[in-house]
């Protein structure tokens, strides 16, 4: 099942490409509205949590496949990212954080090596940038406000005979 939510994440991901294109090319054209930098900063946000949100289920899709592949077949087991490594008792799906641990006849247990490193530091990647846009688009509603509060409190000293009304 995750196997098909691979593939519709492989299907989104150009098209999210292809909107943060357009969107790179609209803040450079000439014409934005006045606070585009807030807009941006959210719309930047939302982005880069679809972007975890696509590399996630890219890896949930490729664990799933190697398990599946290591239970079926001839040559299937073990599964192909605990292939490398030597005296192999078996394997178990990791599905947070995105990965293989490979049980040693030792008793040992060693996280295999493949994809999945470069996924998971991708995931978070993305996500630590998303919840970062949105603090600083908080921040930029912060300031913008104290600075309307300063630029408030200075016309009243100003002109103090004008009462508000």
């Amino acid at each position: 099942m995750l196997v098909l939510l691979m593939y519709a994440a492989l299907l989104a991901a150009p098209l999210w490409a292809i909107a943060v294109a357009v969107k790179l090319i609209s803040v450079v054209l000439p014409g934005r509205r006045p606070n585009w930098g807030k807009d941006l900063l959210r719309w930047s946000a939302g982005m880069a949590a679809v972007a975890a949100v696509i590399v996630y289920s890219i890896g949930l899709g490729s664990v799933q496949w190697d398990a599946a592949a290591a239970e079926h077949g001839a040559d299937s087991s073990p599964a192909v990212p605990c292939r490398p490594l030597d005296r192999i008792a078996g394997h178990e799906p990791s599905y947070l954080p995105l990965g293989f641990e490979c049980r040693l006849d030792d008793g040992r247990v060693v996280r295999a090596d493949g994809p999945y490193g470069l996924l998971n530091g991708l995931t978070v990647t993305f996500g630590l940038a998303a919840v970062l846009l949105l603090i600083a688009a908080g921040a930029l509603d912060e300031y913008r406000a104290r600075a309307e509060t300063a630029e408030t409190k200075a016309k009243r000293v100003a002109d103090p005979q004008e009462t508000p009304g």
